[in-house]
């Protein structure tokens, strides 16, 4: 009887509930985390959800469906806890999805204060990151946005789709920044947002109340990383160069120029490529191999005949010449900062373990700026349309 008492009493205490429970009405939900340098100091800003505006009993509320706490300090900790002073609940950041950090700050260094949300227990990692592109970070969560309430929302959803379907965007988490700053011969590249049009109008509910708001957002350009400091952008071109060498185009458009200053319309449908790193004259080269489909989506040219397969053959010989002007657009740039953005010598690393132990130390300033590259580009235009040669005049 007495060993039952004791089994029961040993259950009870293993039955004693979430000891560390927080209620939701105790905590301020962060969506979207800004990070700027201001005066010696970092000033976080924390885009929290307004619960009663987002509601789906609740609509139509005149207050904004976030609010913006924003706290300063010599650490991202101190940071956070001086918001306390004025925030009415504790900030809960296990739901954040985008991560914002300042142009000025990142040409400083962002390991440092990664550190602290690394060690945070309540942080997933699979959150996004990018970089404000010559504005304060801050400002990108203040701007009220279309067809979504809260602007965190907006910006992931459309980072998400951007990545899938317009090259120069890449979506990289936090869990890919911990693998790429721990790697050796690989440089950290992220994607670029700014603020198109004017920023104080950007702030007011008036921006969404026409068919056209008066500013928005964009994501633009690719910033390309030097250990941990921010040290140059990427344009268009160069952008669609790295997301192809790095095989993260999935979806794109090419336009081929050609009689009358018309254009042909080509949509890349998939594209996959891999480098493979040959030795000659006991140095490494690279062959980067791409294979590509595509479809023609419009035929303004009208000499260009798509019943023919000579000219769907020439079609596909431009795209690839197109591919490979990117492509080498993008390794000039890279060359030019110094910095191995697409991991070529991480390729080094895995397929020569032993050449890479010479060549690690001084990798970006002299292995990749000696490297040649070789590409080998193959695209497949596999339809042209339900219509062929349009028979409009």
């Amino acid at each position: 009887m007495l060993q039952k008492a004791l089994m029961i009493s040993l259950c009870l205490l293993l039955l004693t509930g979430c000891w560390s429970r927080r209620e939701l009405n105790e905590l301020l939900i962060v969506l979207g985390v800004a990070v700027d340098w201001e005066d010696g100091e970092y000033l976080v800003s924390f885009q929290v959800v307004n619960p009663s505006e987002i509601s789906a009993q609740q609509r139509g509320g005149d207050r904004p469906p976030g609010t913006l706490y924003q706290g300063r300090g010599k650490t991202m900790f101190e940071a956070a806890r001086f918001l306390t002073a004025e925030a009415p609940r504790k900030v809960y950041i296990g739901h954040l999805q985008i991560f914002i950090i300042g142009e000025k700050l990142a040409r400083m260094g962002i390991s440092s204060f990664l550190d602290n949300t690394l060690r945070d227990n309540e942080a997933r990692m699979d959150f996004n990151v990018v970089v404000a592109k010559g504005t304060k970070a801050e400002d990108i969560l203040k701007i009220f946005t279309p067809m979504e309430k809260l602007p965190t929302q907006n910006m992931l959803r459309s980072l998400q789709t951007s990545e899938r379907s317009w090259a120069p965007t890449v979506s990289v988490t936090m869990d890919d920044i911990i693998d790429i700053l721990s790697e050796d011969g690989r440089e950290l590249a992220l994607t670029g947002i700014q603020v198109i049009g004017n920023q104080q109008l950007a702030e007011k509910k008036q921006n969404v109340e026409t068919f056209l708001p008066s500013s928005h957002f964009r994501y633009t350009g690719i910033a390309a990383f030097k250990d941990d400091k921010l040290i140059g952008w990427l344009n268009e071109k160069e952008s669609k160069g790295f997301t192809d060498i790095t095989n993260k185009l999935d979806s794109t458009s090419v336009e081929l120029l050609c009689s009358g200053n018309l254009y042909m319309g080509i949509e890349i449908t998939s594209s996959d490529s891999h480098i493979v790193m040959k030795m000659k004259d006991g140095m490494p080269e690279a062959h980067i191999y791409f294979q590509t489909e595509a479809n023609v989506v419009d035929r303004s040219c009208k000499d260009v005949d798509l019943s023919d397969p000579a000219a769907i053959e020439t079609l596909e010989h431009r795209v690839e010449k197109v591919m490979k002007s990117n492509a080498e657009a993008s390794v000039k740039r890279a060359k030019s900062l110094k910095s191995d953005i697409f991991g070529l010598g991480s390729t080094v690393e895995r397929q020569h373990p032993a050449l890479w132990k010479k060549l690690q130390y001084n990798w970006d300033e002299d292995g990749f700026q000696m490297l040649k590259l070789h590409y080998h580009i193959k695209v497949h235009i596999r339809k042209i349309g339900t219509i062929g040669n349009s028979t409009m005049k």
